[in-house]
């Protein structure tokens, strides 16, 4: 029992013990080491450790000799020996290892170092330029004390000597002014005051004199009056003469009578316009003059500025309208008119600002089917640009929506010349007048009210805002119009629109065969019997077009935007159906026409998923013969597109389409192109590209 005891009492000490030894908290080796090991870093030098380092370095690789010539003998005493240098390798190895991150401690030490360095570097900087900002601010603030002038010194007085020579001495006083230059101030601006005096007294007298000139100015010109009636009798007597030899004299006054008010821009474009209908003749541009000439007369009679009228701050406008709100709540006057009146003056504004001369020159041109174009050109007084109205004139009805919109004003006159829609103002200072006259709209929101502002229309009237260079945009500085500038552009302008209005009307009879289903051979082409047939053309929607798979890699790299004349062709042969969306731009037929397709035969096919859709658009997109005239029209890609289907179809092996074309090969290649050229021999052999 005594022993059963004893072990007992031995076991619950022991337990105790145990408990004792896990409730203690447990002891981060790896922390304890790394500690270890940066003090004895801090505390070793780095000079012996790389002495050491190359020591132990060199017997490692004595003991690999060793090991290397012990293993040579092959003896059992060798193994014994290699085991223990294998050992002794290991030692020096961890040896190595110890003061590789001895030398990282010290390395990470001391970058440590350099970046507190760096920081208190930095902050000394900082400082330094603060105190150089605040010397700099104190050095202007003294400047400006030293530059301040008084307004008394801004007057150009007399100078000194002729001050004494020619002031009297009651306002001299050379004995008190010698020597006070305050009394010396005085008495010049008293001198000065008394001159300005008797000069105003001189303008008087001569402003009088100036108004006697014009009474006898005013009688002269009674007299002149008085003749007219004269002058128009006579002029009157002299009409069957003009009949006789049909002299447009009389309308050629009356022109030259509306000329003489219109502005100098409008001025320039008339002239120039008129004497290339001269050369031409009125069958292929007619000019001519319409308005109110007696609007025209009394704004032209106007002396004082309108943009002075125009140039009114918005915060003047606001605290009077504020003023007059607390006036009437002072009354207890609570009327709608206050709002109303608001709504009138920033509407008064906003016509102010957009102001027409009231003389504006129309300019018609024609080609020879008779189809015209009568644009109508304005001049607005106060932004200083000139915008354009047109109105188009068929001899003819037109049939067909898609052949309707290309003859379409605006689409004719769109891009004209490169990057040039009309839809901004091209003067620089559009935007500062109109936020200046209280208008916050943009230009672009006007442009259906008063016209559009082309680059060519301003160039026309001699007028070129790329050559403005202003310093201050609240300086206007006036703008001569070019007469040069004026000659050149008009001529070019007339060349060009004939051009666009030529290649519109050709391209709108393709289309009306388009829309009923017709496609035109091709001028000295062989004649090709065609299986495919085109049973649907449309124009479409930038939406409708943007949202086909088929059309994702042409707005992608900006080949076709909004801009552009967007259609729909329908192609069908038994169960092929081919979609094809047609993008023409606004200076065709200089260039093609572009086709995105997708064929609905064996599943949905487009250029991004099937090689041969791809290679038929490539044909028909790229292959736009610029040296054949005959071959740059809509039908003749048409006419091709039917052909590539065709060629398509009766190469893909199926029994529904059956071969009518002849082909030296129907696959070549590895991409297994399909043979799209068609050769001129015979009836007419088809080959690959």
């Amino acid at each position: 029992m005594g022993k059963e005891d004893t072990s007992a009492k031995k076991r619950r000490k022991l337990n105790s013990n145990s408990s004792e030894l896990s409730k203690q908290p447990p002891v981060d080796v790896y922390k304890r080491v790394v500690e270890f090991e940066e003090s004895e870093a801090q505390l070793r030098s780095a000079e012996k450790d790389a002495v050491l380092f190359k020591k132990i370095c060199q017997d490692v690789r004595q003991l690999f000799a060793d090991i290397a010539e012990l293993k040579a003998k092959g003896t059992n005493e060798s193994k014994e020996k290699i085991n223990a240098k294998r050992v002794e390798a290991s030692l020096l190895l961890v040896a190595l290892k110890k003061l590789n991150r001895l030398e990282k401690v010290r390395t990470r030490g001391g970058r440590d170092a350099l970046n507190k360095e760096k920081q208190q570097v930095d902050s000394t900087h900082l400082l330094l330029q603060n105190l150089l900002y605040e010397a700099d601010h104190l050095n202007k603030e003294v400047t400006k004390c030293l530059q301040f002038k008084s307004k008394d010194e801004e007057i150009e007085l007399v100078p000194l000597d002729n001050f004494y020579k020619e002031a009297p001495e009651d306002i001299s006083r050379p004995e008190i002014t010698k020597n006070d230059e305050h009394q010396l101030q005085l008495a010049r601006l008293e001198w000065e005051l008394r001159q300005r005096r008797e000069l105003a007294g001189a303008c008087n007298e001569l402003v009088s004199s100036k108004e006697r000139v014009s009474a006898a100015i005013a009688a002269a010109r009674s007299r002149l009056v008085a003749l007219a009636p004269h002058l128009r009798d006579v002029l009157k007597a002299t009409k069957p003469l003009q009949e006789c030899l049909a002299l447009r004299l009389d309308e050629k006054r009356d022109e030259t009578r509306a000329a003489s008010l219109l502005p100098a821009p409008l001025f320039l474009l008339y002239a120039n316009a008129s004497a290339y209908s001269d050369v031409l003749g009125v069958e292929h541009i007619t000019v001519g003059i319409s308005g109110d000439e007696d609007e025209a007369r009394r704004l032209d009679q106007i002396n004082t500025s309108i943009e002075s009228d125009i140039l009114v701050s918005n915060d003047s406008d606001s605290d009077q309208d504020n003023n007059d709100d607390d006036q009437t709540e002072k009354k207890k006057r609570y009327h709608r008119t206050a709002k109303i009146s608001k709504e009138e003056k920033a509407e008064a504004k906003k016509k102010q600002v957009l102001q027409k001369h009231p003389l504006n020159v129309q300019v018609s041109v024609k080609i020879q089917d008779g189809t015209a174009l009568n644009l109508i050109f304005s001049y607005l007084v106060n932004l200083k640009i000139v915008v354009v109205k047109f109105i188009m004139s068929f001899p003819r009805p037109i049939t067909g929506v898609s052949a309707a919109d290309v003859l379409n004003s605006d689409s004719i006159l769109n891009e004209l010349y490169p990057g040039d829609n009309g839809n901004d103002s091209p003067h620089p200072a559009t935007t500062y007048l109109l936020n200046a006259a209280g208008v916050t709209e943009n230009f672009h929101n006007f442009i259906p009210e008063v016209g559009r502002p082309y680059i060519w229309a301003q160039r026309m009237c001699g007028l070129d805002f790329m050559a403005i260079i202003l310093d201050d945009p609240k300086q206007f500085k006036p703008i001569v119009p070019s007469q040069s500038l004026s000659v050149v552009t008009v001529e070019n302008f007339i060349f060009t629109l004939k051009k666009r209005l030529e290649a519109r009307v050709e391209l709108m009879k393709e289309l009306q065969d388009l829309e009923s289903g017709k496609i035109l051979p091709v001028k000295n082409d062989k004649p090709i019997r065609l299986s495919a047939t085109l049973t649907q053309w449309q124009s479409v929607g930038w939406p409708e077009y943007s949202q086909s798979p088929s059309t994702n890699f042409l707005i992608a790299e900006g080949l076709v935007t909004a801009e552009n004349m967007l259609y729909r062709a329908i192609v069908t042969r038994q169960s092929a159906k081919l979609v094809a969306l047609v993008a023409l731009g606004s200076d065709y037929p200089r260039k093609a026409p572009l086709f995105s397709l997708t064929l609905d035969w064996n599943g949905v096919h487009h250029a991004g998923v099937n090689d041969d859709i791809r290679d038929i658009e490539r044909l028909i997109n790229t292959n736009w013969d610029t040296s054949d005239s005959g071959s740059q029209t809509l039908s003749a890609q048409m006419t091709k597109l039917l052909t590539c289907i065709d060629v398509l179809l009766e190469t893909s092996g199926s029994v529904e389409f059956p071969p009518d074309k002849v082909m030296l090969r129907q696959i070549r290649g590895r991409n297994r192109m399909k043979p799209y050229k068609l050769l001129k021999q015979g009836p007419g052999l088809f080959v690959q590209y």
